[in-house]
């Protein structure tokens, strides 16, 4: 469903919960937005869904070889190709965000880190509605550097990016992942239920030090993916009511 009527140049951005659906269709789904706001057909969009069956999306430019197929096809989890960049995500235990605006939109937009950094604002905002306190990651001091060694490791929740949130004790419990296309840009966020498992369906994975986490053990009960939607969704309402 969608909370926006109209999705048309000059608008507001349009705010659409799906149903759970595979990585392709999901994946088409975000090419189809990007595509329209670089056109100029729409102003985009936020998106929040899920993954049925299980998916491992690989950022843009990873290479196939980083993935176990064998233990993929084991446990019958799909696997596709995010046209954000970013290392491995298993999207299972999660919420799956996508954010598609023009460059200069004046909530989400800016340059990569900028825009980043506003998206962020909103899912923090919308975690704490649930109770959830998350800090950004500070920048790095050497920002290319860091994203060097991040492009070192497959799985995404092993290390965290610039301004990727993350709990009281360093862990990430958001990752995330940007594209940009004829001035229009497309981030990926996956918000994680449980603790990341992308690792057990990827060769060479390199197990972090202090590792992912997830929203039902920051608050010790079982938060529903439902709940975990209808939190994400006000916090990017309350974004989107700015404008």
């Amino acid at each position: 469903m969608s909370d926006a009527v109209s999705v048309e140049a000059g608008t507001r951005l349009a705010l659409i919960i799906d149903a759970p659906a595979p990585g392709e269709e999901n994946m088409r789904r975000d090419l189809a937005l990007l595509d329209a706001c670089a056109r100029g057909e729409t102003a985009g969009a936020v998106r929040l869904y899920g993954f049925r069956p299980a998916c491992l999306s690989l950022g843009r430019m990873q290479s196939i070889d980083d993935v176990d197929l064998d233990a993929c096809a084991r446990d019958g989890v799909d696997v596709v190709r995010r046209p954000s960049g970013g290392r491995a995500v298993l999207h299972d235990q999660e919420v799956t965000y996508s954010v598609v605006c023009r460059s200069t939109d004046p909530i989400f937009g800016g340059r990569v880190l900028e825009s980043c950094s506003r998206i962020h604002e909103a899912v923090a905002a919308g975690l704490e509605t649930l109770g959830v306190r998350t800090i950004p990651r500070a920048l790095p001091a050497n920002i290319r550097r860091d994203a060097r060694e991040g492009a070192a490791v497959a799985d995404c929740f092993a290390r965290p990016a610039a301004h990727e949130l993350l709990d009281d004790h360093g862990r990430k419990l958001v990752g995330s992942a940007q594209a940009r296309r004829a001035g229009a840009l497309l981030q990926h966020g996956s918000v994680l239920l449980e603790p990341p498992r992308a690792a057990g369906y990827l060769r060479g994975a390199i197990a972090p030090s202090l590792g992912g986490v997830g929203v039902r053990e920051l608050l010790g009960r079982d938060v529903s993916r439902e709940e975990l939607v209808d939190a994400l969704a006000a916090g990017f309402r309350l974004a989107l009511e700015r404008s």
